[in-house]
């Protein structure tokens, strides 16, 4: 009972049974028993009783009560209308039941009865008549009518017990398939949960046979379950590969101090050597360890908030410098494009002029001498757009989407293969994109595009 199947299934079919069972008992109180009715009523009916109401009154009681009998001689069988006299005589003679003796004389005392199923009128001579037709049907001529006592009809009348069964059986099942419609979806979803807490987070609830995944809400409650697990093990394997490449950066690192280490104390003669080796490597391990720290920082959003206003554009200029000075070392020229002026938004300045110099020292280590980079500035409606462009050698196109990741490193001068990545979110942390794209013959073409009031 604790499952949610039967508490949908027990909601579901006790509403489903009060309301039918309550809804037939109402109906079969209100329903109309025929053998109650004590007149026809309907237009047949009142066709014959305004017929003979018609011949009553153009050529009076003879001509009705020949009408009436040469009617019965032809169709064999007592004729349904009844003609009384305001003497209580019925005209051909037959007993009026009952049950309707007493409307009868009502009808005569009152003289002009409005009352459906009943008609008063005058002959030719001024006689009143009361035309009805009886139901059911009426006896035949010279029997009595014996009075019955009318029974008095319960409060609610049972219903017949196959009226019961049907409903039973019928809310039953309807609740039975609600219940089970919805109590399923979520019965999955608990194992899912139960799998993913178990650490299998490969599980999916809207693939293969259930990929129908409907668009209603428990359709949409599946299809996050999907997309959180999915985004689980997309981090979870991303933590993985960080530890892994990070745990391969430093070894190589300190692989280099221990055998420094070890050259200094086999062979004092070239201690000093020795030592610069070991700071060279102590000061790469510092640098590896910083910038791990800053994508970490980054990746869990711990940077601080934006402060006030800067002009990008004087961040850039100062960054373009920078570069065109560690370039010149390398006989590298860098073109600055500056068509915008002035461009000021909210940002982290040193978060920023990171990204773009990140970006730039990529670009300088990978060009060789007398190549040139290009940095290309536009401003349009929705924000400002940045493009550095160098002519190395490139990555292939089957790489070129991996470029961003932590460690990727591609080629004889790659370094860390950390910076890229640092900068791609140092831009998204300002709302913008980085996105990179393949520059004929060789080369890459870096886009950075950044909206208005960042």
């Amino acid at each position: 009972m604790r499952t949610l199947f039967w508490k949908f299934f027990l909601a579901f079919w006790l509403c489903l049974f009060v309301a039918a069972g309550l809804t037939g008992v109402v109906l079969h109180a209100l329903r109309e028993d025929p053998s109650l009715r004590d007149l026809a009523e309907g237009p047949r009916a009142q066709f014959l009783l305004e017929s003979t109401q018609a011949v009553l009154e153009g050529k009076g009681p003879d001509a009705l009560k020949e009408l009436l009998t040469r009617n019965h001689h032809r169709t064999g069988g007592p004729v349904p209308v009844y003609a009384v006299s305001e003497d209580g005589e019925e005209l051909l003679d037959r007993a009026v039941p009952a049950e309707l003796q007493a409307r009868v004389q009502k009808a005569l005392d009152a003289g002009d009865l409005e009352e459906s199923g009943i008609v008063v009128t005058t002959d030719p001579d001024q006689t009143r008549w009361v035309l009805f037709i009886p139901k059911p049907k009426p006896p035949v001529p010279g029997d009595v009518a014996k009075p019955r006592k009318k029974p008095e009809p319960p409060l609610l009348p049972p219903m017949p017990w196959v009226n019961w069964l049907v409903v039973f059986v019928a809310s039953m099942l309807f609740a039975g398939v609600l219940a089970y419609y919805f109590s399923r979806p979520l019965t999955r979803l608990r194992k899912a949960f139960r799998a993913a807490s178990a650490g299998d987070l490969g599980v999916r609830l809207t693939d293969g046979k259930h990929s129908a995944g409907k668009g209603d809400e428990v359709g949409q409650l599946l299809q996050g379950f999907d997309l959180m697990a999915h985004e689980l093990q997309l981090r979870i394997n991303q933590q993985k590969a960080l530890l892994h490449d990070v745990s391969h950066e430093l070894r190589s690192p300190l692989a280099r101090l221990n055998l420094a280490t070890g050259l200094a104390r086999q062979n004092p003669a070239q201690l000093e050597q020795s030592l610069s080796r070991i700071e060279l490597e102590a000061e790469r391990l510092d640098n590896l360890i910083d910038e791990l720290l800053r994508l970490s920082r980054l990746d869990s959003g711990s940077q601080g908030e934006p402060e006030a206003e800067q002009d990008v554009m004087e961040l850039l200029t100062q960054v373009v410098e920078d570069a065109r000075f560690e370039a010149g070392s390398h006989g590298v020229e860098v073109l600055y494009n500056n068509a915008v002026e002035h461009w000021t938004a909210p940002c982290e300045p040193e978060l920023l002029m990171r990204s773009f110099d990140n970006i730039l020292r990529n670009a300088i280590k990978h060009s060789c001498a007398g190549q040139t980079i290009l940095v290309a500035v536009a401003a349009h409606p929705t924000g400002l757009t940045v493009s550095i462009e160098d002519r190395g050698p490139g990555v292939p196109s089957e790489l070129l989407s991996k470029i961003f990741d932590p460690f990727f490193k591609h080629g004889d001068k790659a370094g860390q293969g950390l910076g890229l990545a640092i900068a791609k979110r140092g831009i998204e942390r300002h709302r913008g994109t980085l996105s990179a794209e393949l520059v004929q013959p060789s080369g890459l073409r870096f886009i950075i595009v950044l909206p208005n009031g960042i």
